[in-house]
């Protein structure tokens, strides 16, 4: 957890500005954040604020006035010292008095070794001989990434000053938010962070959920409006730079929190951070529940969906939905708030449909509804079977047929063929434009009603020559045979038939 250190360092000194001597009062304040590393290593952050009108400032030959500040740090632990320095921080030259009501920043980065630390610190202002020096001290631990799965501290930045094309720990030190204090003219919360030691668990590249929330620090609710969920994989180190919209958020105090979560629900590892949020006017209330810039006719729709409901539209968008999206999706219909699911339903239809999005969704909702009554069965889903996924991804097939209707059917001696359906569309736009696509569906079981994809012409679907043969000669078909490979081919439905 991060600590916050102030200092209210009083001493008389001597300012010479213009010819005229002025009592000196120095204050400053010093933060620490910790960033565990691979392979037993770290960083310890330091961050450090200089209040300008507190420091004694000399005019220099050129006439500009120049100030500085001086933090002497030991770092060691039980048995040997690790880092011995005096950091000297030059603030900016001023031309004049009216620059010195500025919190001047300056950040350190030193790395360490995983373990227990302790910190000594002596802080002084070297224009001022007879400024008191003050002795900080403080103790940290860096945890090993390589005995589990660890996050660094949350790392402020400034928007308008970060360089996304540098390195984080290169910027310079006013790209770096040193403080937690979020006035009204702040909009967005932008920080970085790391997660490490993941590969003691999940294999490289595995899928993982990326949760991030802010969440009422007195009663601990979870504001999921201001939230994200997203998707990511698993790596050695793993880094994010992430914006929240803060613009609706309330005055109030508030916790930061960042879980990753494995695709069945599982939580991993956690990092907090508290903040601070002055927004006049909103001192109460949320101005409009949701998320900002999202059409209001879709959020108000979505509100009046009850909760389980609004679960099983999420689940029902694995068929439509991105790679991507599906272990958010998987976590959401298992594991998700409310205000989760239908921020996630919003932000899905306004993306995918832009000012569509409410006619787009409404009409997935139906869809959804005619797959659970035509296609569900009391264990599963209309998504969950093949021939519901089907119809939620395509519409509905122009044409059906059957075993009894089946215009191609040859083998008509047969009477007692294995049910089977052949859906047939003329044209499809999905994944790409495709016309005369046919679908064909086998009951695997003849004790229930679930039918199995067993062939398609369509790109990307399953492709399996000898469908035909298979219904005619009335096999009980395995379906492991099925090449996932093939899933990729071009077909051509008249070839099939």
């Amino acid at each position: 957890m991060k600590i916050k250190l102030f200092l209210a360092l009083l001493g008389l000194g001597f300012l010479l500005f213009f010819s005229s001597r002025l009592e000196a009062r120095i204050s400053a304040t010093v933060d620490y954040l910790c960033f565990p590393g691979e392979n037993g290593s770290g960083r310890l952050v330091l961050l450090f604020g200089i209040e300008g009108k507190s420091m004694v400032w000399k005019k220099s030959q050129n006439g500009l006035l120049s100030g500085r500040a001086s933090f002497a740090v030991g770092i060691n632990d039980s048995s040997r010292n690790f880092f011995a320095e005096r950091l000297d921080f030059n603030l900016p030259e001023l031309r004049d008095s009216s620059g010195m009501d500025r919190t001047f920043s300056a950040w350190k980065v030193i790395d360490l070794p995983a373990g227990s630390f302790n910190v000594e610190m002596l802080v002084f202002d070297p224009f001022s001989s007879d400024t008191t020096k003050e002795r900080i001290s403080f103790q940290f631990r860096l945890e090993d990434a390589r005995e589990k799965e660890v996050f660094s501290d949350f790392l402020f930045l400034d928007p308008a000053l970060f360089k996304a094309s540098e390195p984080i720990f290169s910027q310079k030190a006013d790209a770096v938010r040193m403080s937690d204090f979020f006035s009204k003219q702040d909009t967005i919360l932008r920080f970085y962070a790391e997660a490490h030691g993941l590969l003691r668990r999940f294999p490289e590249g595995s899928p993982l959920v990326s949760r991030i929330r802010i969440l009422d620090q007195e009663s601990k609710t979870s504001l999921d409006d201001f939230g994200k969920i997203s998707r990511t994989k698993s790596s050695g180190r793993m880094v994010w730079v992430t914006d929240l919209i803060l613009k609706n958020l309330p005055s109030g105090n508030y916790t930061l929190s960042w879980d990753l979560i494995d695709t069945a629900g599982k939580f991993i590892a956690r990092a907090t951070r508290n903040f601070k949020r002055s927004n006049p006017g909103l001192n109460t209330v949320f101005s409009k529940p949701g998320i900002a810039g999202l059409a209001p006719e879709l959020l108000g729709e979505l509100q009046s969906i009850p909760v389980e409901d609004c679960r099983h539209l999420v689940a029902s968008l694995f068929p439509i939905s991105r790679s991507s999206d599906q272990p958010s999706i998987d976590y959401l219909r298992k594991k998700g708030t409310e205000n989760e699911l239908r921020n996630f339903l919003a932000d899905f239809w306004d993306k995918k449909s832009g000012t569509n999005g409410l006619r787009d969704f409404r009409a997935f909702k139906k869809t959804v509804a005619e797959a659970d009554r035509k296609f569900g069965t009391q264990t599963m889903k209309g998504y969950q079977t093949e021939r519901g996924r089907v119809y939620i991804q395509y519409g509905k097939p122009d044409m059906v047929e059957n075993e009894q209707s089946d215009r191609f059917r040859k083998a008509m001696t047969n009477l007692n063929t294995i049910p089977y359906e052949i859906w047939y569309y003329y044209s499809l736009d999905e994944p790409i434009r495709q016309t005369d696509v046919m679908f064909v569906f086998v009951q695997q079981n003849r004790g229930n009603i679930n039918y199995k994809l067993l062939h398609s012409s369509g790109i990307g679907e399953v492709r399996n020559s000898e469908w035909r043969k298979v219904v005619e000669s009335n096999a009980t078909y395995n379906f492991d045979r099925m090449n996932p490979d093939d899933r990729g081919e071009i077909g051509n439905p008249k070839q099939a038939r």
